[in-house]
């Protein structure tokens, strides 16, 4: 909180693109659902928002931001984080901001995967360290108020990428040429099948779960400033808008 107070800057990680939370607009400028909140929080705690990358450039892991060991870089994360038991470990999570929904998704030139369990023994791919790699893992999620999931895919091949573009590019390579599908959130899908991806969503949801701010611990002053402008943001409503805007429906409320 001093370091931002000081700079007048919140800094947070140059995000993957990961339609339509993340995109880059005609313009070439980073726009999206998570941008535009994170954009709307900035603005209401009066504050500049600063995208940062390493020092060679390159965009920070998904790893990296998840583990907690933030290096000093940067200040927040709002990058539809679920709020694992695991993650708790070394980041706080001050509020949660959205909630979404888990599937499978194959090339849609597949013919053999009509259910999740098809896809057992499969190569899926998953961002490392996020919560679809826990999913095909196996790891539970241990979120408050979220049931336990009951895991449909048996023993997976699980391919790990670094980025989530990454993953999108291997699975539109075609139906089995690197992977057999990926799990991800049904927006983000629906998004990518609407901006011409070869994919398609196969059966039931595989979970539901909460996105929330992140911090790192031992900060109360500002995990109750964020806490308090995200549920006004939620209050008057502009959380329920940017949702329409970009998912085409209201993911606000649980």
């Amino acid at each position: 909180m001093d370091h931002i107070h000081a700079t007048g800057i919140l800094r947070s990680p140059f995000p993957d693109i990961w339609p339509p939370a993340v995109i880059k607009n005609d313009k070439g400028e980073l726009d999206g659902f998570d941008v535009e909140v994170l954009r709307e929080v900035g603005k209401r705690i009066g504050v500049k928002v600063d995208y940062v990358t390493n020092a060679d450039g390159s965009i920070i892991t998904w790893e990296e931001q998840t583990s907690g060991n933030w290096q000093g870089k940067y200040d927040i994360v709002i990058n539809s984080m679920t709020p694992t038991a695991k993650r708790a470990e070394h980041v706080a999570f001050p509020v949660n901001y959205y909630y979404t929904i888990g599937v499978l998704a194959v090339h849609r030139d597949n013919t053999s995967i009509h259910t999740p369990a098809d896809a057992s023994g499969k190569r899926i791919g998953a961002l490392k360290a996020s919560k679809y790699d826990q999913y095909l893992r196996r790891q539970p999620f241990g979120i408050v108020g979220v049931p336990p999931i009951t895991y449909k895919i048996e023993n997976p091949t699980i391919v790990n990428f670094d980025h989530e573009d990454d993953v999108f590019s291997a699975l539109a390579k075609g139906d089995g040429v690197e992977l057999d599908g990926f799990v991800n959130d049904v927006p983000i899908v629906m998004s990518l099948i609407k901006e011409g991806k070869p994919f398609k969503i196969i059966g039931q949801p595989l979970y539901h779960t909460p996105s929330a701010v992140a911090i790192l611990p031992g900060d109360p002053e500002l995990a109750d400033l964020l806490a308090k402008t995200v549920e006004a943001m939620r209050a008057d409503g502009t959380l329920s808008k940017l949702s329409t805007k970009w998912f085409e429906y209201d993911m606000i409320n649980e």
